[in-house]
């Protein structure tokens, strides 16, 4: 009887695979095999069946050749026909090739009614893209007429300038959907500009602004001033910004698709560029200064001396300073006329520069560290600059007053200087000439040979030596440690005596609230005391740890001849610190002293009667 009915549940068990296996449908499929390079497509997963709750352990193919921008978004929808229930549940994802060509997505597996199904191969064709236009006639793209709600605009407050005059250019993004984040895919080509970031917000502030009667939330990207280095039809190129948009799922008449649509819509991927900004740039006027080196802009110029007497051989250091307006950060040094015999080195260059209201200034600071060689009042020549003033139109030259520095005699030995020239001014031409050696030259005679040098040969066999000695060094050691019996003997007194520097310790140590040892030391005294007289007597008389005994340690003892006064003295030890430790009455730092005392006489003594032996 119970075979017949196992019988029967198991065909009844693989009936119902068989009947799953023939109901159920597990199919892929896209909404075009043509796709435009760049465009976006649905490749959707059904799963039809006679069974509810669909599948599990969905299992995608090789989508290498792809992004998922979304999915998936999953649905059910359900039919009863004739009292027969059927449903369908669908995955859906929305992919987007990464580059051209013929891709086949392979087959997708999912395991429903304890079968494993798996989709057909879908062949995909990517093309070269069409037109966007186009692209909305064909339909299905979930970014068309996007570009209307979402877009990047560059804006310049002046598109006709002077060069070297500052333009302003701010970087918006316009909409009127969700973005749910943002990136930076691509920054703009400024060539023919010297650029510097204003502001780049971490956090964008949203404001509205309307456009051709709608109204858009806006926010700054990117704030960046602009200076134009040569003249023509300068261009911005676009900047491009990778978003992520929510959208609304589009409606349907479908009643079971509506139930089941997402509330919150479905998220995709949105490229917002922004057209290149051109720029008219007149060039400077003729007639600039010969000092004129490119500043441009409203400048003032300050000079100022560390001291005004100072010794030969001795630095000084001179600070030119430009503040103002304009491309700061362009600004080269000024050229400093020196007395012959000073001697002068590059100049450090510091710059605080301030961004704010829109404009860029601050200032720029040279400090020269000069060298005078010898004494005399020297003068330094006023320092020059010319900049091209943006107001006036025309250039501006800056002078600063003369300097005088009286030089005095200083240290000796100051390096010899050429008329005219400084550290500057020597260049290194070529490799073929070579400084003079002031050093003594070692000179090395005729005939002579390395292999003969004592320090060589030492040098040659200190390596076998060492290897010699370290050989024999491991030898020794290997019989010093077969030997464990005499290992013990002979590390006993200094294992002991380590055992008493800690007892010792314990004795001396104060509590530094009752000013002497507190109880818990006192008691860790006894039994330091008491392991080191059991390690040494253990290691000195070769008796297992598991085997001593005192009575086994004072036969032995008193086997090697030692006096009975000292077998007592080390009963009395032994059992004064057993004492202390398990019944502890009385522990008196007398006491203590006099068991420490009595411990270390006992184990000299019994060092010497064994060493008499």
């Amino acid at each position: 009887m119970g075979r017949t009915v196992t019988g029967l549940l198991v065909a009844l068990v693989l009936f119902r695979a068989a009947g799953v296996a023939q109901t159920a449908r597990f199919e892929a499929s896209v909404d075009r095999t043509t796709v435009g390079q760049g465009e976006q497509f649905n490749y959707v997963l059904t799963l039809e069946g006679q069974f509810a709750g669909g599948g599990k352990n969905l299992q995608l193919p090789d989508m290498s050749k792809f992004h998922i921008m979304a999915g998936p978004n999953q649905s059910t929808s359900m039919q009863i026909i004739n009292g027969s229930v059927s449903s369908s549940v669908t995955y859906a994802y929305v992919l987007q090739p990464k580059e051209m060509g013929t891709f086949t997505i392979g087959p997708a597996s999912i395991e429903a009614g304890g079968a494993v199904l798996k989709s057909s191969p879908v062949t995909i064709q990517v093309v070269k893209a069409a037109p966007r236009q186009n692209r909305q006639q064909q339909g299905g793209d979930p970014t068309a007429g996007l570009s209307e709600e979402l877009f990047l605009r560059a804006v310049v407050d002046r598109n006709h300038v002077m060069q070297g005059d500052q333009v302003n250019l701010v970087f918006k993004l316009y909409t009127r959907v969700s973005v749910v984040n943002y990136a930076v895919s691509k920054n703009p080509a400024m060539t023919g500009f010297w650029s510097e970031d204003v502001e780049i917000p971490k956090n964008i502030s949203l404001t509205n602004e309307t456009i051709n009667g709608k109204t858009y939330r806006v926010g700054v990207l990117r704030r960046v001033a602009l200076f134009p280095t040569q003249s023509g039809t300068l261009e911005v190129g676009p900047m491009e910004v990778q978003t992520t948009v929510q959208l609304q799922n589009p409606r349907s008449n479908d009643p079971f698709e509506a139930f089941f649509r997402d509330p919150f819509g479905r998220n995709v991927s949105y490229t917002a560029a922004s057209e290149a900004v051109k720029v008219v740039v007149d060039p400077l006027p003729g007639g600039a200064p010969s000092d004129f080196k490119g500043a441009i802009g409203q400048f003032a110029m300050s000079t100022s001396i560390d001291k005004r007497s100072t010794r030969s051989n001795e630095p000084v250091s001179l600070k030119v300073t430009v503040s103002g307006t304009g491309n700061i950060k362009l600004l080269e040094a000024p050229a400093l006329e020196l007395p012959p015999d000073f001697e002068q080195y590059s100049p450090k260059v510091t710059e605080s520069i301030n961004r704010s209201q829109g404009r860029v200034s601050g200032s720029k600071t040279f400090e020269y560290l000069m060298i005078p060689r010898y004494p005399g009042l020297k003068v330094i020549k006023p320092v020059t600059m010319s900049y091209f003033d943006l107001k006036k139109r025309e250039y501006v030259h800056l002078r600063s007053p003369q300097i005088d520095l009286n030089v005095e005699q200083g240290a000796a030995g100051s390096a010899p200087v050429i008329s005219g020239v400084n550290r500057e001014d020597v260049r290194l031409l070529s490799q073929d000439i070579r400084f003079i050696k002031m050093s003594t030259p070692v000179i090395v005679r005729p005939g002579d040979r390395l292999y003969k040098d004592p320090l060589f040969i030492i040098l040659m066999v200190l390596p076998f030596a060492g290897l010699a000695g370290a050989w024999v060094y491991a030898r020794q050691r290997q019989v010093v440690m077969a030997d464990q019996a005499g290992y013990r003997n002979r590390r006993a007194m200094k294992v002991a005596q380590k055992g008493l520097r800690e007892a010792e310790y314990l004795l001396k140590e104060k509590s530094p609230r009752k000013g002497e040892p507190s109880s818990n030391q006192r008691l860790r005294f006894y039994a330091e005391i008491s392991k080191a007289l059991w390690k040494y007597l253990g290691d000195k008389l070769t008796i297992p740890q598991a085997e001593f005994s005192v009575e086994g340690a004072v036969t032995v003892l008193r086997e090697r001849g030692a006096a009975e006064e000292l077998l007592t003295s080390l009963r009395s030890v032994l059992e004064t610190c057993d004492m202390a430790r398990f019944a502890p009455t009385s522990l008196e730092l007398t006491a203590m002293q006099k068991t420490y005392d009595d411990a270390r006489r006992v184990i000299v003594d019994v060092e010497r009667t064994l060493r008499a032996r």
